[in-house]
């Protein structure tokens, strides 16, 4: 009686463990891409879907794009010699 009352425990606790995982919303949110649903516009004419980067809300964002972009071309990995 007691094992099945501890593989029955073992059972409920797998599955509230594989319940719980990651969620795909997430991971898609994560990855930094958006995806644009298929959408009409005020014409009729269909828009097919598309995947598209993330905008950051950062107001310092284009900044920070800027230097790190002076960066890499300055002083980066990829850099030439001269």
């Amino acid at each position: 009686m007691k094992t099945i009352g501890l593989i029955s425990g073992i059972l409920i606790l797998v599955m509230i463990i594989s319940c719980t995982g990651n969620n795909t919303d997430t991971k898609a949110t994560d990855s930094g891409f958006t995806y644009v649903r298929p959408s009409v516009d005020y014409k009729g004419k269909i828009k097919k879907g598309y995947v598209r980067k993330s905008v950051s809300t950062d107001k310092n964002a284009l900044k920070k794009q800027v230097r790190s972009k002076y960066y890499y071309q300055t002083r980066g990995k990829y850099r030439r010699k001269k």
